[in-house]
């Protein structure tokens, strides 16, 4: 009985030993093969290094504000019995915008000055009495007093009249009229709003490790998504007096040029802020760099006697990146062939073959 199990055994280890001795032979074979006849060809999307000068730069977003700009309002009640302009229009300092009624106040002008024509009068006789030595100091005293306050009285009038008579305190466009003809008004009822289109003032934050790098002059270009493709130049003209204890952002504010008046306050978009002294290196396609923790890459591609491409791959510096484009200022020259799309399939010293009909 056990010489039959022996027998087994032994059967089931030949048995084995053949399926699995022939398939690590054929293994073994395959890898020699496949390291005889290396690895096929990657096909790469290509484009050469070029040299170039960067200002560097800050992208944040901004907003616009007009350098004088305010909502026009009714300093005293009354009702309104004209409105001279149409909203939109243009309109220059100290053109009328609105009337309110003065009845009452037309007819308290016309008592006061009547008071003053006969204080006027009064004050007359008695300096004329007070040299004939007819009337007292106390006499002209009192008359000159009630002539300065019937003089004051009118003068109080004539400012309500004039504050009932509402004007554009500066040149600038109204927007749309929020009153009509026969409304009651009262103080602070807005009426409409002003503002002067040109130039504008631009403002936005930068964070507080940007402070030695910003100076009034800085450059600054303004984009909008109301007007894509064009963008708004301009320069810093103000920084402000502190950092924000809360965000630890300090305030800048830029003055940008509106010509057409194509932009208006309160458009928010992106600022790019022109810092320090230019950046000297090679552009390349962002498409091109791998990023990693241990350092960023790209892969070169040279060219041997038989024109073979072979892609190897570089550490290198990134100093600045926009536009779709990086700047390397270490680890490449200008003229150089790198790798913009493929890179996930290779490694160091593979064959590739570029096919640049298609960029990424």
């Amino acid at each position: 009985m056990r010489k039959q199990v022996l027998a087994v055994v032994v059967i089931l280890v030949v048995v084995f030993g053949g399926i699995f001795g022939g398939k690590y032979y054929a293994d073994h074979r395959a890898a020699e093969a496949a390291a005889h006849r290396g690895f096929p060809p990657v096909t790469v999307s290509t484009a050469a290094a070029r040299e170039a000068s960067w200002l560097p730069e800050i992208n944040v977003v901004g907003s616009l504000e007009a350098v004088e700009g305010t909502e026009i309002t009714a300093q005293i009640a009354g009702n309104v019995t004209q409105i001279a302009f149409r909203s939109g229009a243009r309109v220059r300092k100290g053109d009328p915008l609105v009337h309110l009624d003065d009845s009452n106040q037309l007819a308290q002008l016309h008592a006061d000055q009547a008071k003053l024509r006969l204080t006027q009068a009064t004050l007359a006789r008695i300096r004329k009495l007070y040299a004939a030595r007819a009337a007292s100091q106390s006499d002209l005293q009192t008359a000159e007093a009630d002539n300065a306050t019937a003089q004051a009285a009118v003068e109080g009038d004539q400012a309500t009249l004039k504050k009932l008579d509402i004007t554009a305190p500066f040149s600038g466009i109204v927007g749309i009229r929020e009153v009509s003809v026969g409304q009651y008004v009262s103080p602070g009822t807005p009426i409409v709003n002003l503002q002067r289109h040109d130039p504008l003032l631009l403002n936005f934050s930068l964070p507080q490790s940007n402070l030695s790098e910003v100076a009034p002059g800085l450059n600054v270009a303004f984009t909008v998504n109301a007007y894509a493709g064009k963008t708004f130049d301009g320069h810093v003209t103000a920084i402000g007096s502190r950092v924000d204890p809360a965000t630890r952002n300090i305030d800048v504010q830029a003055t940008l040029a509106n010509p057409r008046e194509l932009l208006r306050p309160g458009l928010y978009g992106n600022v790019r802020l022109s810092l320090g002294k230019p950046l000297r290196g090679v552009t390349v396609p962002n498409t091109a760099i791998t990023y990693s923790t241990s350092g960023d890459s790209v892969y070169v591609v040279t060219s041997s006697a038989d024109h073979a491409l072979t892609a190897h791959e570089r550490v290198v510096r990134v100093g600045d990146e926009r536009d779709g484009s990086a700047l390397v200022i270490a680890g490449l020259t200008a003229g150089e062939t790198l790798v913009t799309a493929g890179q996930n399939k290779l490694r160091n010293g593979m064959p590739v073959v570029a096919n640049n009909h298609v960029q990424p």
